[in-house]
């Protein structure tokens, strides 16, 4: 019966986002705290519930990132989620939650009040994590919570990620680092003081040519600018 709702206001969605071209593909877990701002595609078995997805932004199939702000064209690869929890592992005697928690994770609990902080969170709305713009994440990559991805990253598959990265960094391995910058460093502030990504798509489009060299994007519109 719950599949059936789900499907039915999947549905419902689908046809009132017509116009921003929304599609949540079948089971997909989202709610009205959710917001798309168009041309996002959800694939299926995803979760994005009290989320925020920027505009181009696409997810593929079983990724779970619930309470996450998330740029713009970011392409996202399947089976990648955030990790969830955190244990004491210096102090506490046990890492077991009965010693610290009052949420009887296990069914029980020792504890009479909440001793450490289970989770952590990027800013003061509480978001588990945040993905900056023209972000790829690759398959199977696990992101701790309280890490931000930032603008122009991108997450090797299989990598895990347990801290920040750095603006256009290629990050692998387990736990992920920073393998090497996608472009120099002049460019890369230049992009970051452009943000492309937050011009219109008619701008876009009238200059998608130079997006297929960042040279030529860098030597355009410096020139432009100057």
């Amino acid at each position: 019966m719950k599949n059936i709702k789900r499907n039915l206001r999947r549905i419902l969605f689908n046809s009132l986002n017509k116009d921003k071209k929304i599609v949540i593909k079948s089971n997909v877990y989202f709610n009205n705290e959710t917001y798309f701002e168009g041309n996002n595609i959800i694939y299926s078995g995803s979760q994005v519930n009290n989320s925020s997805i920027g505009y181009g932004t696409y997810l593929s199939h079983n990724c779970k990132f619930p309470n996450s702000l998330i740029g713009r064209y970011c392409s996202i690869g399947e089976n990648s989620r955030i990790i969830f929890g955190q244990h004491p592992t210096q102090r506490f005697v046990s890492t077991h939650p009965a010693f610290y928690s009052i949420q009887k994770q296990a069914g029980f609990t020792y504890s009479d009040t909440n001793l450490f902080e289970e989770h952590k969170f990027v800013d003061n709305q509480k978001r588990s994590v945040m993905i900056g713009n023209d972000v790829w994440i690759g398959q199977n990559v696990q992101i701790m919570e309280g890490v931000r991805i930032a603008d122009g990253s991108v997450i090797g598959t299989g990598a895990i990620v347990t801290k920040d990265t750095e603006p256009y960094s290629i990050n692998i391995g387990v736990p992920s680092r920073p393998l090497k910058y996608r472009f120099n460093e002049q460019q890369r502030s230049f992009l970051l003081e452009l943000k492309w990504w937050d011009k219109k798509e008619d701008w876009i489009l009238e200059n998608k040519k130079y997006f297929e060299d960042v040279d030529l994007f860098y030597d355009k519109f410096t020139s432009f600018k100057n």
